[in-house]
């Protein structure tokens, strides 16, 4: 099965960037939503960051929340089928060591 890119729509709140504005970069994937080890390990910033993904929460059009997935082997969820993340600097520290530090 050929690979399709699969954009990752992020912004940094922290770095003064607009949700409106989202930075993007892709991710590989032969079907289906990438996992959160995917999104992470793509990710184009350097530094270690926590991810939030948007998605719809009830029956509501407009009712959305930003999702915490703690498993790093489960899809991340879309929204409006975008993949759409709010990211969080933990660590400048590319290794996750510094954190524990």
């Amino acid at each position: 099965m050929a690979q399709q890119a699969k954009l990752v729509f992020y912004h940094i709140p922290a770095d003064g960037d607009e949700a409106d504005t989202p930075n993007a970069y892709p991710v590989l994937k032969p079907g289906g939503a990438p996992t959160v080890r995917e999104v992470r390990a793509k990710f184009p910033v350097p530094g270690i960051y926590h991810f939030r993904f948007k998605m719809k929460w009830g029956d509501s059009t407009s009712s959305t929340v930003w999702m915490d997935v703690p498993n790093e082997d489960s899809q991340v969820p879309t929204y409006d089928g975008k993949i759409v993340a709010k990211v969080t600097r933990v660590s400048w520290e590319a290794s996750p060591q510094a954190v524990a530090a």
